[in-house]
């Protein structure tokens, strides 16, 4: 079985080996690549999910890791670059503006958020102190797109982080996400 599941003391996140993205992962260290990775961690899934209630930008909200993941979903769904930059820790905002300095760039990442259809959070983790909200979009035509917001609590409030973009344990909790759904 590949996924995750969800237990007392947390969720269960397993992916084969051969589905991390990136090589020299040292969770899968020593396994061949039909193995599984496991680890658990502190987190809750939510049955049924919870539609996420889009904000604009007046009414955006840090308070919460929920209310966080909607003014960040919100933001990039306006494609308001400003708000997108407001949204994430102050020691990244400066790279995350220049990424999205590119016109084209900032569109790409605004229609990503627009082909999602209507998003609901399905649950959360606790990876190294960061909280990654977990989320997922169905279009139209029922199509599924998985994502997640990683979060870290600072002295506004909640904000987005690319902390764990490199991290090994969140590939393995991302992968359990998109190879075997939530359990």
């Amino acid at each position: 079985m590949v996924g995750c599941r969800s237990h007392q003391e947390g969720l269960t996140f397993q992916a084969k080996v051969s589905d991390l993205r990136r090589p020299g992962n040292a969770l899968a260290k020593g396994k061949r690549p039909d193995e599984i990775v496991e680890i658990t961690l502190p987190g809750q899934l939510r049955t049924p999910p919870t539609p996420l209630a889009l904000v604009s930008r007046s009414d955006a909200d840090w308070s919460t890791p929920e209310r966080a993941a909607s003014s960040s979903v919100s933001a990039n769904l306006a494609g308001d670059v400003s708000w997108i930059v407001e949204s994430y820790v102050p020691a990244e905002r400066d790279e995350v503006r220049k990424q999205l300095s590119d016109p084209a760039a900032a569109r790409r990442v605004r229609d990503y958020y627009r082909s999602m259809g209507e998003v609901e959070m399905t649950g959360w983790a606790d990876v190294h102190g960061f909280t990654v909200v977990f989320l997922l979009g169905r279009d139209q035509d029922g199509d599924a797109t998985f994502a997640s917001v990683t979060l870290s609590k600072t002295a506004s409030g909640w904000r987005q982080t690319n902390a764990l973009a490199q991290d090994d344990t969140f590939e393995v909790v991302w992968t359990a996400l998109h190879t075997g759904g939530v359990r």
